[in-house]
């Protein structure tokens, strides 16, 4: 206080007071080193040490000798250690750029930040001014990001400084925390073992309910990090006691948690300490906590599938092997330190928050449910378990998962609607249904069709959407009986449903049909057609993924079925009016083709390439014989072909455009011919009328009028300097010359 009262006396000593004007008109001279200099000096007056701040990066890129570097450093560590809360804020706030400014152009960057810079950063960490404990928790995060921390500072200087919290405001405790949290990534598993996991487990306790609730939120991040078996030990026990916690808010919190730590704990833990939280909450009063229950449910039941368990049992690499025994010395003494730390102190003994809370468990049983949940609670579960074991089968869903989990999936969509919050629940349980039923093996699938049907009637066009797109995945699960019979009709629903949600069951339509019977598949065929037709036909993206099943489709039927339903759609599509759906309904065609080809089918075969040499080789649509060309090339790159039979097919089309009048045409020809159909084995194995025919066209494209087609068979390209004949400027087809455009595709695009 007597500080503040001598910085006050010293601006009213005069009868004026001194304001603070940065006046350059008199200090123009001066450079932003002798400005830094000159501000610090001043010691009486806070505002020349607060703009002081303003010239410290300046100064540094200025500095052109190690002594003044020196001198800037120093005044920087001072102006961070300033008793004015205010200059010390605009100083540390600072602190990120000049480490990035130091490291980047300073040698033994790491030792001057040793030296003046990060003592400051990590006495203010835990500082009762919100401004500066965040800009001194930004500048050490950017220091472990840069690396320029060493395990010995870790140790001695940032963990004492982070975990020390009895006397902490509860604000940094909070802070202290999610910091904790986000250095797990940079910090040892050991230390995290030694210090952090003891410190979130005792804050856990807490009194302040936010606390608590960061304490939660944290675990999820914690566990990823270290050993199974102390996950099972402390993280486990520390979230099932929060599950039971007075506020509603660190309920909410332990049910998004819950997923990713039943992800990386036991199966035991799993099965008899989480999956009963889970089901405690999902009875909650509270309708937010029961919400977030019910939107983690499917992710939950996932982590029962055969698949998570090995990956769980194999988690632990050679490393953790290899010091299994010191692990096990650190858990021993992990333990005793937070037995230690949860001892109530007898000052605090009648504390509301203590007195009526359960203490943590440390020692679990978990052959003992009562551990968990009250006397009420099991009789309920129980008579849920009795009243599904009526209607499922339990003998095989009790040695996947506990059924109780099952009973709440299977009635999510009621329990979504009646809750009256949200029915975003239902969204994310269709989003989860595939991994369930993984889960639950397509033994068990009886279970939850009905569930399925239930989504796939929903009136929300997106939950609709969701199951669309996993359809094919579901299939994949299910046995071909069940596919058909169940699956198959709420494929036709969905093939009648609105653009948003038919785009899902195209995008992987061959993928659903491969699952199925070729007798059923077949049924299809018919559908195609329609299936490809879209509300808003400006909506190209829907015709080109069609495009695109198309040609995953031909590898699924017959010659005959290709040529009678699939070829007639591609070559429709590649008369469409949008580049891209042209290129993709090309590769359709070449899949056609390979197709006939590989079955020796000559009738579809010869209707094709007569349509092939109809609508493209000799349409009047200079766009069409470009995708002639790319035809062409898709086909070529494909192998379907020997060399005589492609040239007898193609070659002789194709090589007449060369004196096509569109430039895009020639274009699209020679670059093909060129890094193509020369000086490889398809070359010499060509007849030599094929070949002199090739050559021809080479050499007239070499000198053609476009200095584009020019560069595309290897000949010189001509800087746009290079002066041109008058023949070349009369002529139309180089107007991309003349007219300083770029001609590429369908449209032309001006240079500036």
């Amino acid at each position: 206080m007597s500080d503040i009262v001598d910085i006050l006396d010293s601006t009213t000593n005069n009868d004026s007071i001194n304001l603070n004007l940065d006046d350059d008109s008199d200090e123009s001279g001066e450079t932003p080193f002798q400005r830094l200099i000159r501000l610090y000096a001043s010691q009486s007056n806070y505002n020349d040490r607060k703009n002081a701040v303003k010239y410290i990066l300046d100064a540094l890129r200025f500095v052109n000798d190690v002594e003044s570097l020196y001198q800037i450093l120093s005044c920087t560590k001072k102006l961070a250690d300033d008793i004015v809360i205010q200059v010390q804020i605009d100083c540390l706030e600072k602190f990120v750029s000049i480490i990035e400014y130091l490291i980047s152009n300073v040698e033994n960057a790491d030792l001057l930040i040793k030296e003046y810079l990060f003592q400051s950063i990590v006495q203010t960490i835990g500082h009762g001014n919100n401004r500066i404990r965040k800009a001194s928790q930004s500048a050490l995060i950017r220091l472990f990001e840069l690396e320029q921390i060493k395990n010995d500072d870790i140790e001695q200087e940032i963990i004492p400084a982070l975990c020390q919290l009895d006397s902490a405001c509860d604000d940094f405790k909070n802070e202290s925390i999610v910091l904790m949290t986000r250095l797990t990534q940079y910090v040892s598993n050991d230390l995290i073992l030694k210090y952090f996991v003891p410190t979130i487990v005792q804050q856990s306790s807490s009194i302040a309910f936010q606390t608590r609730k960061t304490c939660a939120t944290s675990i999820g991040d914690l566990a990823t990090v270290i050993p199974l078996s102390a996950v099972d030990q402390y993280l486990v026990p520390c979230l099932s006691n929060l599950c039971s916690d007075p506020f509603w808010g660190v309920r909410k919190s332990c049910a998004e948690v819950i997923h990713p730590l039943a992800q990386v704990c036991s199966k035991e833990s799993r099965w008899n300490i989480l999956s009963p939280c889970l089901i405690q909450l999902l009875q909650d009063q509270s309708r937010w906590v029961k919400t977030a229950a019910l939107r983690v449910l499917g992710y939950f039941i996932s982590t029962f599938a055969q698949s998570n368990d090995q990956k769980q049992d194999n988690d632990d690499d050679d490393e953790e092997l290899n010091s299994k025994k010191e692990i096990n010395e650190q858990i021993d003494e992990l333990d005793l330190k937070i037995e230690k730390n949860l001892q109530i102190n007898e000052n605090e003994k009648f504390n509301d928050f203590n007195y009526w809370r359960e203490p943590l468990l440390t020692n679990i049983d978990f052959d003992q449910d009562s551990n968990f949940n009250s006397t009420q609670f099991l009789s309920a579960r129980k008579q849920s378990l009795l009243e599904i074991s009526q209607t499922y089968h339990p003998d095989d869903v009790n040695s996947i998962l506990p059924i109780e989990l099952l009973d709440y999936y299977t009635n999510l969509v009621e329990q979504s609607y009646s809750s009256g919050v949200e029915t975003d629940i239902v969204h994310q349980g269709a989003h989860t249904f595939p991994a369930v039923a993984l889960t639950l093996t397509n033994k068990n699938w009886h279970l939850i069709k009905d569930v399925h049907r239930k989504f796939a009637e929903d009136l929300q066009w997106k939950v609709r959407r969701t199951l669309a797109y996993s359809l094919h995945a579901l299939a994949e699960i299910l046995t071909v009986e069940q596919v058909e019979e169940d699956l198959c009709p709420v494929f036709d629903s969905f093939f009648r449903d609105v653009d948003e949600v038919k785009i899902g069951i195209l995008s992987h339509l061959a993928q659903f049909l491969k699952v199925l019977q070729l007798s059923t598949r077949k049924i299809y065929l018919d559908k195609l057609n329609s299936l490809t037709c879209v509300d808003n036909q400006r909506n190209w993206r829907f015709r080109s993924e069609s495009a695109n099943q198309l040609y995953e489709l031909t590898s699924l039927f017959s010659s005959v079925d290709v040529g009678d339903y699939i070829s007639p759609l591609a070559f429709t599509m590649a008369l469409d009016r949008v580049s891209d759906v042209r290129q993709t309904a090309i590769k359709a065609l070449s899949g056609c083709y390979s197709k006939f080809n590989s079955e020796n089918a000559e009738s579809p075969t010869e209707v094709f390439l007569d349509d092939c040499h109809r609508l493209f080789g000799s349409s009047l649509d200079w766009k069409l014989r470009q995708s002639y060309v790319n035809l062409c090339e898709s086909i070529y790159k494909l192998h379907a072909d020997t060399s005589d039979q492609y040239a007898l097919r193609f070659l002789g089309t194709l090589l007449s455009l060369k004196e096509d009048p569109v430039v895009n045409v020639r274009l699209s020809l020679g670059t093909f011919v060129y890094q193509n159909l020369i000086n490889n084995d398809f070359y010499k194995d060509l007849s030599d009328d094929w070949r002199s025919q090739i050559d021809e066209c080479l050499q007239m494209l070499l000198v053609d009028r476009d200095r584009d087609v020019r560069a595309s068979v290897g000949g010189i390209y001509e800087a746009r300097g290079t002066s041109l004949t008058s023949e070349h400027f009369n002529d139309d087809s180089d107007s991309s010359i003349q007219n300083n455009t770029i001609t590429l595709g369908d449209e032309q695009l001006n240079q500036s």
